[in-house]
C-alpha cells in the first residue's frame, strides 16, 4: 500500500483512481481459479493450463497405473486417481459386486440393431457410474477368424462392418453415461493359444480389410476416450510397442485424440513403448513406463515431446470423465428394472431360429399338459464366457425355472440334465445351499476374518449368494493390511441321490468339509484350472456320495493374501442316464433339449479343442429326437458347434450366451410371445476342416494369417463350400419379401451410390428382420472375396407393412488396399449389389458399372 500511495503523488484524482482499478482488477483475476478447473471451459483449454502446471517427473508418472485398476493421482494438483473395470457384456466389479450380466458380445451382433446395442451401452454406463468406475473396458472388436477362438463369445464377428457398427453402438451408449471405453484389442488378436507372445503374421492388405476397419469404424464414428493394445505381436513387433499400429495409423491417419493403454501385463520396454505411441501401462505400479521414463527423457532416449503428448492425453481422459468438475457426479444404478428389460430384450432379439420345419414353434401352451426339459443347460445355462468379462449377476433366471413359471399348474414339468457340458465342475448353485437349515434364503454365510485363521470377532459378515470371485474383499483387505481368512457356512439340499463332485479354485487353497466330512483339505492334489486359467491359481477336486432331501453342514475356509483375491466353488451333481431322459421325452407331450458350452470350455486364456459339444450330448440329443418327434433343440454357445443331428431336429434354437434374463428369454420364443429375429454374425461350418484358418491356426509362436482376407463367409461363397449354416441366417415366425431394388446416385456427393429396397411383411405374425447388402466386383485386377457385406438394417415391421432401406455407400464401400500404392483403391468397372436375407439367401440383384471417379457411369 506504501508503493500505491507514493505512486499516486504527483497524480490527478482520475488517474489515480484508475491505476487503483486496474489494481483491484488484477487481484481479482489472480484470485480466480485455473484455467483447468473451470469446467465451462473449452477441453483442450483446459488440458493446456493443466500441462503447463506439471513438472516433467508428474508427467511420467501418468504414464503407468497407480494401481491394479486405477491412474496415478497427483494430488498437488487436485488430479485425482480414475478407476477402470472390466465390462464387454456388463461391469465386472473389481470388489466382486453382484451386476446386471448382459448378453456377451456375440449375442449382441446377432440382433443386428446398432441403436439396441446403445441401448444397452447406456445401461452398463449406469452401472459404472454407480461404482465408481470411470472407463469400462471394452468393447472387443476383434474379428471371429477361427471357431476356436477362446473369446470369440466375447466378440462381435467374423465381418469388419458388423463388427465396427455394432462396437460403434456400444461406445456411444456407455460415453454418453460420462463413462470412457476401452476399444479393444488393438490389434489381430485372434487366438488365445500362446496369447501373451504369439505374432499374428499377416500382409498389410489383410490387416487393412479385415482386422483394422472395425477399429476405424468406433474410432472415427463413435470417439472412444481409450484404446487398448493387445498381448499379441503384430508381424513380430509386440502390439504395445509397435509404432505402425500407434503412432502411424492410429494416432496418425486416424488422428485418434485418447489414450492408448496396454492390455494387463503387455508391456514389455520402455523405450520402445514410449516412442511407439503407448500412453499408460497398466497394471500399475508400473514396470516400464511411470519414473522408469525419468532417465530415458534425460539421456534423450525418449523425446519430451513424446511424454508431453502421452501427458496431454491423459489429462484429457480425466477431464472427459468429470472428476475435476468441482460438482457430484451422477449417482447411476445397478440392476434396475430398466436394465433387466434392456438385457431381456437384447437377449431375445439375439435369439436365432436355425429351424422350424412343419412350425413346429412357437409351442401352443393350451395343448400340451407334460413337459420334458432335458439338457445340462436348462438348469445352469451357460449366460457368459469364462475370464476377465465374467460377471456376478444378481440373478439368472434359468430355462428350466422360466418354463415351469410359464405354465405353473397347468402342465408337469420333469427335469433331466441326462449330460454333462464341462470336464471340470460348473459354479455351484447357490440355490442348492442355505445360510440356515430352514432353507428360507439362499446361500452361504460368509465371515471375513484378521489373520490367517478364522478366530475371533469378524471383520465382515454377510450372505454370500456368489461362488465365484473374480477379484473380491477389498473392502476387508484395507481394514486387516491385506491378508485375511473367510469362511463360508450354511447348508447343502441334493437334488437327487448320487455321487457329487466339488471343486476349489483359487491362489492359496482351501478346506471344505461337508457333513463332517474333509471334502478337499490341505493335501488334496492340485491340477490346472480350466476356470480362472489366466490367473497363478489352481483347482482341487473332491467328492461324496449324498442323499436328496437332506440337509448336510457346509464349512468351506480359505485365507486370502494381499495378491489378487479370487475364489472359485464348482460343483458336479448327478445328471440321470440318457435312457432317463430319453423316457421323460417319451412321456411328454413335448420336449426341450438345452445343450452348450459353459465358462469353462469357452473362456479367455484357452482356445477350444474341437468344434463338438462337450461329452455325450450330442448322444442325448439324438436319443430324445427318437424319442418325441415333437422337440426343440436350444444350443447355448457362444461359437460354433457341429450339429450332427440336425437332419434328424424339426427345430432349433441358438442362444449365443445371453445373459442373466436367459431363461424368460427364451420361454417367450418357444411360446410365441417373441417373434425371434437374431440373425448369425459368423457362419456355422459343417465341420472344422472347412474353416478357412484350418491349415494355418494356430501355428507356433508366429501365427501365419495364410488364408488372408478370405476370412469367414468370405471364403465359403467364394470357395462354394456349403456351411451348416451361413453368415446373416436367421428365421421368422412370420415371412419376408423383398422387391424393388434400385442402384441411383446420391443426393449426397461424397457417397455417390444410393442402393434401395424394399422389404414387405407378408406373414401373420408381426416381426423384425435384416436386410443384408453385398456388392461383387465383377472385374477386380487382384483376388477379392466373391462378396462383402457393405450395409444392413433390422427392420421391424407389423403383418402386411412395407418400408423402403436406403443404404449409401461410398467409394470405400467399392475398394481394396493396394500395399504398392499404400492406399484405398476404387477400380471402374462392373459391380453387383447382391441384397437378401444371409450371405447364402439372396433375393435381388442389381448389376452397376462405376467410373474411374468411382461413380455411377452413365446407363
Amino acid at each position: 500500500m506504501r508503493f500505491g500511495l507514493e505512486f499516486g503523488r504527483g497524480l490527478g484524482p482520475i488517474a489515480v483512481a484508475a491505476v487503483a482499478c486496474c489494481m483491484i482488477s488484477a487481484a481479482a483475476i489472480a484470485a480466480e481459479a485455473p484455467v483447468y478447473k473451470n469446467p465451462k471451459a473449452p477441453l483442450e483449454a483446459r488440458v493446456d493450463d493443466l500441462l503447463g502446471r506439471l513438472t516433467l517427473q508428474e508427467k511420467v508418472s501418468l504414464t503407468a497405473g497407480g494401481s491394479a485398476f486405477g491412474t496415478a493421482a497427483i494430488p498437488q494438483l487436485g488430479i485425482p486417481a480414475i478407476e477402470f473395470s472390466d465390462g464387454p457384456n456388463g461391469l465386472r466389479s473389481n470388489a466382486g459386486d453382484k451386476t446386471t450380466a448382459f448378453p456377451t458380445g456375440v449375442a449382441m451382433a446377432a440382433t443386428w440393431d446398432p441403436a439396441l446395442v446403445q441401448r444397452l451401452g447406456a445401461a452398463i454406463g449406469e452401472e459404472a457410474l454407480a461404482k465408481g468406475i470411470r472407463v469400462m473396458l471394452g468393447p472387443n472388436v476383434n474379428i471371429q477368424r477361427t471357431p476356436l477362438a477362446g473369446r470369440n463369445f466375447e466378440s462381435y464377428s467374423e465381418d469388419p462392418l458388423l463388427a465396427g457398427e455394432i462396437g460403434a453402438g456400444w461406445v456411444r451408449g456407455v460415453q454418453s453415461k460420462g463413462v470412457g471405453t476401452s476399444l479393444k484389442h488393438f490389434a489381430a488378436n485372434n487366438q488365445e493359444f500362446e496369447r501373451q507372445r504369439s505374432s499374428s503374421d499377416m500382409d498389410e492388405r489383410t490387416l487393412r480389410e479385415i482386422y483394422l476397419p472395425a477399429f476405424e469404424h468406433v474410432v472415427k464414428e463413435a470417439h472412444p476416450w481409450t484404446v487398448m493394445a493387445s498381448y499379441n505381436r503384430l508381424n513380430g513387433v509386440y502390439a504395445s510397442e509397435n509404432p505402425h499400429l500407434m503412432r502411424d495409423i492410429l494416432k496418425g491417419e486416424w488422428h485418434y485424440d485418447g489414450v492408448v493403454m496396454s492390455d494387463w501385463g503387455a508391456t514389455h520396454s520402455t523405450v520402445d513403448a514410449a516412442k511407439a505411441g503407448l500412453d499408460l501401462e497398466m497394471p500399475g505400479p508400473g514396470q516400464y513406463l511411470g519414473t522408469r521414463l525419468l532417465p530415458a527423457v534425460r539421456d534423450w532416449q525418449v523425446p519430451e515431446a513424446d511424454i508431453d503428448d502421452s501427458a496431454r492425453r491423459m489429462l484429457r481422459l480425466i477431464l472427459r470423465t468429470g472428476v475435476m468438475d468441482g460438482k457430484p457426479l451422477p449417482k447411476g444404478q445397478v440392476n434396475s428394472g430398466a436394465h433387466q428389460d434392456i438385457a431381456r430384450e437384447v437377449a431375445e432379439q439375439s435369439t436365432v431360429l436355425l429351424k422350424n420345419d412343419a412350425t413346429v414353434l412357437p409351442f401352443d401352451k393350451s395343448v400340451i399338459k407334460t413337459v420334458a426339459v432335458i439338457g445340462p443347460n436348462a438348469d445352469q445355462p451357460a449366460i457368459g464366457g469364462g475370464g476377465s468379462a465374467q460377471v456376478t449377476p444378481y440373478h439368472i433366471l434359468t430355462p428350466l425355472g422360466a418354463i415351469e413359471a410359464y405354465f405353473g399348474n397347468d402342465a408337469k414339468v420333469t427335469y433331466i440334465p441326462g449330460a454333462i457340458n464341462t470336464p471340470a465342475p460348473p459354479i455351484a448353485d447357490a440355490r442348492l445351499f442355505s445360510p440356515a437349515e430352514g432353507r428360507t434364503a439362499e446361500g452361504l454365510t460368509a465371515r471375513y476374518f484378521k489373520g490367517s485363521e478364522a478366530k475371533g470377532k469378524p471383520v465382515k459378515q454377510e450372505v454370500d449368494t456368489s461362488l465365484l470371485k473374480l477379484g473380491f474383499g477389498n473392502d476387508v483387505a484395507a481394514k486387516t493390511g491385506g491378508a485375511f481368512t473367510v469362511q463360508w457356512q450354511g447348508y447343502f439340499w441334493p437334488p437327487r441321490d448320487g455321487s457329487y463332485e466339488f471343486s476349489l479354485v483359487s491362489a492359496s487353497g482351501g478346506t471344505l468339509t461337508i457333513d463332517d466330512t474333509t471334502v478337499i483339505g490341505d493335501k488334496t492334489p492340485g491340477e490346472a484350472s480350466p476356470i480362472m486359467n489366466f490367473l497363478p491359481v489352481k483347482m482341487h477336486r473332491g467328492s461324496i456320495a449324498l442323499k436328496a432331501g437332506q440337509a448336510y453342514p457346509v464349512t468351506l475356509t480359505m485365507q486370502a493374501g494381499a495378491g489378487y483375491r479370487a475364489m472359485a466353488l464348482g460343483l458336479q451333481s448327478p445328471t440321470g442316464t440318457i435312457e432317463e431322459a430319453a423316457k421323460a421325452a417319451h412321456d411328454s407331450d413335448i420336449a426341450i433339449v438345452v445343450v452348450g458350452s459353459s465358462p469353462t470350455t469357452e473362456t479367455e486364456g484357452r482356445d477350444r479343442t474341437s468344434m463338438d459339444l462337450y461329452g455325450r450330448q450330442n448322444a442325448l440329443v439324438d436319443a430324445v429326437l427318437d424319442a418325441n418327434p415333437n422337440t426343440v433343440v436350444v444350443v447355448n454357445v457362444g461359437a460354433p458347434v457341429t450339429m450332427p443331428w440336425i437332419n434328424k431336429a424339426r427345430a432349433v434354437l441358438l442362444q449365443l450366451f445371453p445373459g442373466q434374463e436367459d431363461g424368460e428369454a427364451l420361454a417367450n420364443v418357444l411360446f410365441g410371445e417373441v417373434n425371434p429375429s437374431g440373425h448369425l454374425p459368423e457362419t456355422f461350418p459343417m465341420r472344422l476342416e472347412d474353416n478357412p484358418a484350418y491349415l494355418f491356426y494356430p501355428g507356433t509362436r508366429h501365427a501365419t494369417y495364410g488364408e488372408g482376407v478370405f476370412v469367414g463367409y468370405r471364403y465359403y461363397d467364394t470357395k462354394k463350400i456349403e456351411p451348416l449354416f451361413p453368415f446373416g441366417y436367421g428365421l421368422s415366425y412370420t415371412h419376408f419379401g423383398l422387391k424393388d431394388a434400385a442402384v441411383s446416385a446420391s443426393k449426397d456427393t461424397d457417397k455417390p451410390v444410393d442402393v434401395a429396397v424394399t422389404i414387405t411383411n407378408d406373414g401373420k405374425r408381426d416381426g423384425a428382420d435384416v436386410v443384408q447388402l453385398y456388392i461383387h466386383d465383377a472385374e477386380a485386377s487382384v483376388p477379392r472375396p466373391f462378396q462383402e457385406l457393405k450395409g444392413f438394417r433390422k427392420v421391424k415391421l407389423k403383418r402386411g407393412e412395407s418400408q423402403t432401406v436406403h443404404f449409401a455407400l461410398g467409394p470405400r464401400a467399392f475398394s481394396f488396399y493396394d500395399e504398392d500404392t499404400h492406399g484405398w483403391v476404387c477400380e471402374p468397372g462392373a459391380f453387383t449389389a447382391r441384397i437378401g436375407d444371409s450371405s447364402r439367401d439372396i433375393r435381388l440383384e442389381k448389376r452397376f458399372t462405376l467410373d474411374a471417379d468411382c461413380r455411377l457411369a452413365a446407363r
